[in-house]
C-alpha cells in the first residue's frame, strides 16, 4: 500500500501550492506523475508550471499514450500510465482510478478546507479501506 500524504491547502490558490509541491519533489530527484483528469485543466497547469515563478524550473511533459516511455522527471497525464517510471503520484484534480494509484510508492493530494475537503478525505479513507479489505 502506498504512503498517502494529504496536504491541507493553505489558500484558494490550488495551482500554486500544487506547483510548489511538484517543484519540491522534483528537486529531491523524485520521479513524479501528476494526475490531472480534465484535459483543459491539464493544459492550463502545463502552462502554469512554466510560469508560476520567474526563478523556478520544473521540467515536465504532458503525456499521451502515443508518446510511450519518456525520461522527463515530471509527467502530467489524464489517463492511467507511468511512462517515466515514477514512484510518486500527485493528484492535481479529481481522484485517480484507485487501483492504478496503488502502483506508486507515495500518493500526494491537496485537501481544501470545508465540506469539499471532508468529502475528499472520505474518498481517500474508502480507498485505504478497500485495499485492506476493511
Amino acid at each position: 500500500m502506498p504512503s498517502l500524504v494529504l496536504h491541507d491547502l493553505q489558500s484558494d490558490k490550488r495551482a500554486g501550492e500544487l506547483a510548489r509541491l511538484i517543484e519540491s519533489l522534483a528537486a529531491d530527484r523524485r520521479r513524479v506523475v501528476v494526475w490531472v483528469a480534465d484535459d483543459g485543466r491539464r493544459k492550463v497547469f502545463d502552462d502554469w508550471l512554466w510560469t508560476f515563478d520567474r526563478l523556478a524550473f520544473v521540467p515536465h511533459a504532458v503525456w499521451q499514450p502515443s508518446l510511450g516511455e519518456v525520461d522527463d522527471p515530471v509527467v502530467l497525464l489524464g489517463e492511467p500510465g507511468n511512462p517515466n517510471r515514477a514512484t510518486v503520484l500527485v493528484v492535481g484534480d479529481d481522484p485517480p482510478p484507485g487501483e492504478w494509484a496503488r502502483g506508486f510508492d507515495e500518493v500526494h493530494d491537496l485537501i481544501e478546507p470545508g465540506a469539499a475537503g471532508e468529502e475528499r478525505r472520505g474518498w481517500w479513507q474508502r480507498w485505504r479501506d478497500s485495499a485492506s479489505g476493511g
